[in-house]
């Protein structure tokens, strides 16, 4: 089961490394879209470079994708809620199950980082890291907290 998570995440760390926007549409698109509809602001497609708001002259570029922040998601889920599943077919579960959930909570984290960062951007641009930092670390508790119960709430006896 580590060795699994573990693969994955560096072959999606590997390819992260070297992707442009383009390649990475698959988490920015969905991501801007959540932001747009968050905060009002309107993002425009730029191939290559990424998103901008021309308005707040703010860019959406690879390095906010948060692929990170699912990486760690993920590798979180897999390793920390591991010792619960007994068999095969539950480790493969949670291995599926994990990719899932940790995908849509970095949408949903890094949407709310964006909406926020425009907003502070106007501000001070130099708060743009703390506030990553304490949108991700939270949306990171959250997910493992909740991925908890779920799987307490399914062995419990009837």
């Amino acid at each position: 089961m580590a060795a699994v998570a573990l693969g994955a995440a560096w072959a999606l760390k590997a390819f992260y490394s070297r992707a442009d926007a383009d390649a990475l549409q698959w988490i920015l698109a969905p991501t801007v879209r959540l932001a747009h509809w968050a905060g009002g602001v309107v993002f425009e497609w730029e191939p290559r470079l990424g998103y901008v708001s021309r308005e707040q002259r703010f860019l959406v570029a690879p390095a906010c994708a948060g692929v990170n922040f699912l990486i760690a998601a993920f590798v979180s889920l897999c390793l920390g809620l591991a010792p619960g599943c007994r068999g095969v077919r539950a480790r493969l579960g949670l291995v599926l199950g994990s990719a899932v959930a940790a995908y849509a909570a970095t949408l949903l984290a890094n949407a709310t980082r964006i909406a926020l960062a425009v907003r502070l951007h106007a501000v001070d641009a130099r708060l743009h890291c703390a506030l990553g930092v304490a949108v991700y670390f939270g949306f990171l508790l959250a997910l493992f907290a909740f991925a908890s119960r779920l799987l307490e709430g399914r062995r419990a006896p009837a």
